[in-house]
């Protein structure tokens, strides 16, 4: 019996009907695809029954991503609440749903002391449970309320590293913490599964991240980072960026001055001005009874006023006990009056006096201004 010699164009022809959707870039995942390939011939010029024959696979769950930030490093103050911009893209070929957290870059004591998600610029959609819903193909801005860290080391001229990172959270999720789980024991044995949809992470940042945790099944998050560039006040001498000093004269002893007591406040540190003086151009010198003048000086460099700030001094023991006296205080050039609150002081041009130790309450002092604060002690 021959075959028809039809039948070898049939074969080479046979038509590939795709009752699915078509095999391409953006199909959704999950969906069956079925090919079904046609064979037709005929017997001694009698067309025969069309041979089928069908197959299906699904089409797995390609997580891709991009995020980018839309706010530039900036000039931040400890503690302050920021508002970060952020717009993330679903390119993969599923609704997704991601869990949102901000972080900073290997620092812990940096991390934000709280962050909250919004879906809207004026803050007033809250993102429940830090989870953010996305499909395929739709830019998606963001924003994230964030208070910066006032941790000690969040000092003037550091920089705090911002980095907001976006993990693909499993479909079943309903509180943000079901995160997505990559098949990757199974990706060599999808041939031997193919109604099975499995989950692939392909943006190269996650798998890079994956990696760099030591799993090889990748992350399943994506990462950006802001910048924040942290500026406070600056206490300096004045006129450099030195530390403030405190400087010491002696201004009188008990030679220079016979009557010498701890509320003295004549200045004999000039030679030859001594009422008493048992030599020539003598000048004091620091024995016991002597008077020590201190001169502390400051400028707050910085951009931003420094707030609250108080002075303290506690002197040693080689000073006469209850000696510390004539205590000034000068603000912006203007001498301020003080008043021994007899405790800790809380409020402007306050001070105490206990024994040997001294706290005022200088108050705020703006971006550029100085303040110089004086005392006198005996030694003992």
């Amino acid at each position: 019996m021959k075959i028809n010699k039809t039948l070898t164009a049939l074969i080479a022809g046979a038509s590939l009907g795709l009752s699915g959707q078509a095999m391409a870039a953006g199909t959704t995942s999950g969906t069956t695809i079925s090919n079904t390939v046609s064979l037709g011939y005929s017997v001694s010029g009698i067309s025969q029954n069309d041979v089928e024959s069908p197959s299906t696979f699904k089409v797995d769950k390609k997580v891709d991503m991009t995020l980018i930030s839309n706010t530039g490093a900036a000039d931040t103050i400890p503690g302050a609440t920021v508002t970060l911009a952020y717009t993330i893209k679903n390119t993969g070929n599923s609704s997704q749903d991601y869990k949102l957290a901000v972080t900073n870059n290997g620092n812990a004591a940096h991390d934000p002391i709280s962050v909250a998600f919004y879906s809207d610029a004026g803050l007033t959609s809250l993102l429940t449970d830090s989870k953010l819903s996305t499909v395929v193909d739709i830019d998606l801005t963001f924003y994230a309320s964030v208070e910066v860290s006032k941790h000690a080391s969040v000092v003037n001229g550091s920089t705090v590293e911002m980095v907001l990172t976006a993990t693909a959270l499993d479909p079943s999720d309903t509180d943000g913490t079901n995160l997505l789980e990559q098949d990757v024991a199974a990706i060599d044995d999808k041939n031997a599964n193919l109604s099975t949809e499995y989950v692939i992470f392909a943006e190269a940042a996650s798998i890079a991240a994956g990696v760099a945790n030591g799993n090889a099944a990748q992350s399943g998050e994506i990462s950006v980072q802001t910048d924040r560039n942290i500026v406070t006040a600056d206490l300096t001498n004045p006129g450099n960026t030195d530390v403030p000093t405190l400087t010491i004269e002696i201004i009188n002893d008990i030679i220079c001055d016979t009557s010498l007591s701890n509320i003295s406040t004549a200045d004999y540190s000039t030679a030859g001005t001594c009422p008493n003086a048992i030599a020539t151009n003598y000048a004091p010198k620091a024995i016991p009874n002597s008077m020590a003048k201190f001169t502390y000086e400051a400028r707050n460099s910085g951009p931003v006023t420094a707030e609250d700030v108080i002075f303290t001094e506690t002197l040693p023991s080689e000073y006469t006990a209850s000696s510390l006296s004539n205590v000034t205080l000068t603000n912006d050039s203007s001498v301020q009056t003080l008043t021994d609150v007899g405790g800790i002081p809380a409020a402007a041009n306050q001070m105490w006096v206990n024994g040997n130790t001294i706290t005022i309450y200088v108050d705020d002092i703006e971006t550029t201004k100085e303040f110089t604060i004086t005392f006198t002690a005996l030694v003992d």
